[in-house]
Order: structure tokens, then C-alpha cells, then sequence
């Protein structure tokens, strides 16, 4: 009698294990997120974040921004990721025109992301995302990356400003090259 019910503990316990996400098993952290409620100007360009398919988001008081193609290129940085070396962000200085991802679906206000677990390198510096108070995050597959000080000026050499009446105001083309693509 006390071997069957070994086996039916360790059968449940088994499919509990199995029922849970992924994401947990892989000891990926997930953290909830919201959509700004404030303004978001980036290089002269007021971001409509209603029908985009990668909406800036806010963890923890600080926007982020997605890092797609022509994203990061419209704030005059080059990313590039592989299962080896993970995200490398390099500051190019020069600014793309501004493409938006469109999307016919209207967002919720509030969504979960995950905090990227692959290495990262900031203009060649590693970046210890686990110890980041603002870490890089993973959402709709796409590397969303912190417009914090350190990595705006800092990093970046933006213009950088927030206040209640303009928003956030971000201008990366001030100090750099701009660009269109034909």
C-alpha cells in the first residue's frame, strides 16, 4: 500500500511539473509591465504607441524600447544577437528615418516580459543583466532595452528629458549622422 502511493505522489508531482511554463524550468524571471502613460518623443518623432506591434513599455518607472531592425537604427544603434555571444548594442551615431511596426489589434494596458537570460554587451562592456536594477527585458520575442541615464547619456551620448507636460524626450540625433533608408 505505501508503494502505491510513492507512485501516485510521484506521478502527480510529475504532472505539475510538466504543467508549468517553460519559462520557469529555464529559471527565466518574468516581471509585469505597462504601456507609458506620458508622451514618448524620440529624435523629434512622437511615438504612437496605440497600434504598434512593439509598444515602448515601462518597468519600474523607466521606459523601454524595443530593439528591432529599424528601431534601434532609428536611435543611431546597431544591434546583433546570436546563441553564442547574445545581444551586442553598438553605438553607431547614425540616426535611420523612423519605420513603424503597425498592428491592427489594440493593446491591453498592462502584459508580463521576461528579463533576458543571454550575455550582453554595451559598446563592448558586459552588462551583468541579473544585477541590473533596470535589466534589458525579452517581449513578443523582441530585446527591449532601458532608456535609463547611464545607458541614454552615459552610453549613448543622448539628449535625454522627462516632465510631466513634454513626457519623455529622447534626441540621439543631436551628436550624430542622420540617415534614410531607400
Amino acid at each position: 500500500m505505501k508503494k502505491k502511493w510513492e507512485i501516485l505522489i510521484l506521478t502527480a508531482v510529475i504532472a505539475v511539473s510538466l504543467l508549468l511554463p517553460a519559462q520557469t524550468a529555464l529559471g527565466a524571471t518574468t516581471v509585469p509591465v505597462t504601456l507609458p502613460a506620458f508622451n514618448v518623443t524620440l529624435n523629434g518623432v512622437e511615438i504612437d504607441n496605440d497600434r504598434s506591434s512593439y509598444p515602448l513599455l515601462v518597468y519600474k518607472d523607466i521606459t523601454y524600447f524595443p530593439m528591432t531592425y529599424y528601431d534601434s537604427r532609428f536611435l543611431g544603434l546597431e544591434s546583433s544577437w546570436n546563441a553564442q555571444r547574445g545581444l551586442a548594442v553598438v553605438k553607431t551615431g547614425a540616426t535611420w528615418d523612423y519605420h513603424p511596426y503597425r498592428s491592427n489589434s489594440p493593446h491591453r494596458s498592462a502584459y508580463t516580459a521576461q528579463v533576458a537570460g543571454f550575455p550582453i554587451t554595451v559598446n563592448g562592456r558586459r552588462v551583468d543583466n541579473r544585477s541590473e536594477e533596470h535589466p534589458l527585458l525579452l517581449f513578443r520575442n523582441v530585446t527591449y532595452f532601458p532608456l535609463t541615464w547611464r545607458f541614454a547619456v552615459d552610453e549613448f551620448g543622448w539628449g535625454y528629458s522627462f516632465d510631466s507636460a513634454g513626457g519623455l524626450v529622447i534626441d540621439s540625433a543631436a551628436a550624430g549622422i542622420a540617415a534614410g533608408q531607400l
